[in-house]
């Protein structure tokens, strides 16, 4: 077989391999809030602080809130397109000002452009009680998303605030239309070379 067939054909099983991987932690390129108070940091949702294995600690440092409102959104961008399988979500919870805090209904939308999302679900989060506490995972039926947005819709009883504390996704990355097609390609060649081969024994 020669370099050039090896070469389509080890493209071709690249592409396969990516279609069919197993689902990961998404690196979060960004995220962006409604408001946030301003003491919080938006990007507590995403840097993994107050984590300490599965659990988030009560710390308010490592959490966020929704600026002297109850309800808002959160906007993800995942930086590329994903089939998004799940997320895990720890809510706000205990250690600082009452877990009244802790969001509720939750409504989750997807988009591929940042401009039109159409909805993904609509999941009620459980209140943590204990510090510190765990994730809620969430299941999202592989949609395809570069953007994930989180429409927080009520909270645990907090008149002013509502809040989260970390977020994570997992999937897999959508290979771009230009690998399917040399992977396509590649198969093709290699294909036709096999059967070139056969034919000549």
């Amino acid at each position: 077989m020669s370099r050039f067939v090896k070469r389509l054909s080890a493209v071709a099983l690249a592409a396969i391999a990516l279609t069919s991987a197993q689902a990961a932690e998404i690196a979060v390129s960004s995220v962006t809030a409604s408001s946030t108070f301003f003491t919080y940091n938006v990007n507590n949702l995403i840097n993994g602080n107050g984590l300490v294995g599965t659990d988030h600690t009560g710390a308010w440092e490592n959490k966020w809130l929704l600026d002297g409102v109850t309800t808002g959104t959160v906007t993800f961008d995942l930086g590329s397109l994903f089939k998004v399988g799940s997320s895990t979500v720890w809510n706000y919870g205990p250690g600082c000002c009452g877990d009244g805090r802790s969001t509720k209904d939750l409504g989750v939308s997807v988009s591929t452009d940042g401009v039109n999302f159409s909805s993904s679900g609509n999941f009620v989060l459980t209140q943590p009680t204990t510090d510190p506490f765990p994730g809620q995972s969430l299941a999202l039926n592989d949609v395809n998303a570069r953007f994930v947005r989180f429409s927080i819709n009520s909270n645990y009883g907090d008149a002013t605030y509502s809040g989260l504390s970390e977020v994570k996704f997992f999937g897999t990355a959508v290979p771009e239309a230009e690998t399917y097609a040399y992977a396509l390609f590649g198969l093709g060649v290699v294909g036709v070379a096999l059967r070139r081969k056969a034919i000549a024994a």
